[in-house]
Order: C-alpha cells, then sequence, then structure tokens
C-alpha cells in the first residue's frame, strides 16, 4: 500500500470518477476525508468507503464558499491528521451556447470548477508547506484542450483549471508540493449515458484510438500514480487519460 500514513481529501467525490478515486486511494492506504454537494449522494460514497474498512470522513458541503473550506481543513487535520494529498474534483456544467449561457449559469460554473479549487488548493498547501510533501491532482478534461459543445462555460473553466494548474505547481515546487491535471476524456457514467445522444456518443467512440469508453477505474488509476511517494520530479502536467482521443481529433459535434 503506497500511500499508507498519507490523508488525502477528495471533493467532488459523489461523482463516479470521485468514488472511485476516493476509494483507490483508501485501498492504497490513504485515510480519505471526501465532500459533495448532495448530502443523499454523500451517504453513499460513506457506505462504500466504509464497506472497504477505509479510515475516512464524509461531509455534504458547499466548496465555493472559503470560510466553508477553510473549516473543512481544519476538521480533516484534527480528525485525520495533516492533509498531504488533494483532488479536487467539484464540478458544475450547464448545457448552453455561448449565446444562450446566462451570467448566472457562467459565475455558477466558474464557483464550481474553478473557485472550489483555488480554496481547496490553498487550504490544502497551507497544511502541506511545513512539512515540504504534497500532491495536488486538479481533474480537468478534454475539455480544457477542446471545445466540448454545447458547454462553453464548462469548457472556459476546465481551461482556466489547467492554466491554474500550471501556476500552483511553479509556486509551490520549491516547499516539496507537486500540482498536476488529470484530465478525463469521454467516461462512462450515468450522466454521459443519459445526456450524449447515441448517435453523438457513436462519433465520439469513431475517434477514440482505443476503442471504448474510458472508465471511472481509469482515471482512478492514473490519480493513484500521479500522488504516489516516486513522482516527485513530475509537475505542472496535463495527464489525459481520453484513450488517445485527442491525438486522433476534434470533439464531435
Amino acid at each position: 500500500m503506497t500511500l499508507s500514513g498519507k490523508v488525502g481529501v477528495v471533493t467532488g467525490a459523489t461523482s463516479p470518477i470521485g468514488q472511485a478515486i476516493a476509494l483507490r486511494l483508501a485501498a492504497e492506504g490513504a485515510a480519505v476525508a471526501v465532500t459533495g454537494h448532495t448530502p443523499a449522494k454523500v451517504e453513499q460514497v460513506r457506505e462504500a468507503l466504509a464497506r472497504a474498512q477505509a479510515r475516512f470522513m464524509a461531509e455534504a458541503l458547499d466548496l465555493t464558499v472559503p470560510e466553508t473550506v477553510e473549516a473543512f481543513f481544519a476538521r480533516v487535520a484534527e480528525r485525520l491528521g495533516s492533509v498531504d494529498i488533494l483532488v479536487n474534483g467539484t464540478a458544475w456544467r450547464v448545457r448552453a451556447t455561448f449565446l444562450e449561457t446566462t451570467y448566472a449559469d457562467w459565475r455558477k460554473t466558474f464557483a464550481g470548477c474553478v473557485d472550489s479549487y483555488f480554496y481547496c488548493g490553498l487550504a490544502a498547501a497551507r497544511q502541506m508547506v511545513p512539512r515540504k510533501w504534497g500532491r495536488i491532482v486538479n481533474i480537468g478534461s478534454i475539455a480544457g484542450e477542446a471545445l466540448m459543445a454545447p458547454f462553453t462555460a464548462y469548457t472556459a473553466a476546465k481551461g482556466a483549471v489547467h492554466a491554474l494548474t500550471k501556476a500552483m505547481a511553479c509556486d509551490l515546487a520549491p516547499h516539496g508540493i507537486t500540482v498536476n491535471v488529470m484530465a478525463p476524456g469521454v467516461i462512462e457514467s450515468p450522466y454521459t449515458l443519459t445526456n450524449v445522444s447515441p448517435t453523438a456518443l457513436e462519433k465520439r467512440l469513431e475517434r477514440i484510438p482505443m476503442g471504448r469508453l474510458g472508465k471511472p477505474d481509469d482515471c482512478a488509476a492514473a490519480v493513484a500514480k500521479l500522488v504516489g511517494p516516486d513522482m516527485g520530479y513530475v509537475t505542472g502536467q496535463i495527464f489525459f487519460v481520453d484513450g488517445g482521443f485527442l491525438s486522433a481529433g476534434v470533439i464531435a459535434r
């Protein structure tokens, strides 16, 4: 268990990817603190971690409020220990083109996908700096590199996450903290299967050299590698988990 004795925080843990990451970190020996926005979904993750016999805590929180974030990280330090690993996975997306996107849509998307990453990154780094060790992984997306139509605000927000990661990586490197992006491609999930039409899904599959959709466990495996103790010289990188999608072409409309 490569993460034995480490304490990890996973935000957005109620998504299939977030839950897979939390369970993978726990399987690698880490104590895990998870958050999500919906209490009922947080309870499902709590039950999954309990079945895995993990050492954990789980809370339903709005991480777009700085004071809430600061208080949460203080509780993690008190109950589990100082944070060693942070995986920022909170997300919000609105299906709207540029002309359809409202001010409220834009603000809510950036609050969930960018602001919360900054707040949590800052809170985690402050606990990591004194020990000169830390791993931060921000969940990005292939949408940060190519338009995911019709999700204009989400595409812009994920591009911001990629840029924020590079800035964090440079500023935190002297403190022994690495910061990278795990950027999923088209991942098999209830959201994808419900919101992407069969025709659009088939077009995307045609552009994936691996010939299949990604799985949440594919993403979790990538994160587990990025936060490992032997990854201290890899920072500021965007780690695409897309089956070769971006190498093969752009996202089909």
